[in-house]
């Protein structure tokens, strides 16, 4: 799936980062028009930075 076109995404869905950090969608999309994209705001659930907050391009992460 390319998350990159989804002007939205339900909140719980877990992802593995290419750095390995564990990440849940929270439900919020950005819409970066200079480059077409959405990104979707996560939040670390698991190590350091636990419970921060940040946008990520969805396609470079894993679904768990």
């Amino acid at each position: 799936m390319e998350y990159s076109k989804s002007e939205t995404i339900e909140a719980g869905m877990r992802f593995k980062t290419k750095s390995g950090i564990i990440v849940e969608t929270t439900g919020i999309t950005m819409n970066v028009e200079s480059t077409e994209v959405f990104v979707h705001e996560v939040e670390i659930v698991e190590g350091i930075g636990q419970s921060n907050r940040y946008y990520h391009n969805l396609d470079t992460a894993k679904p768990i």
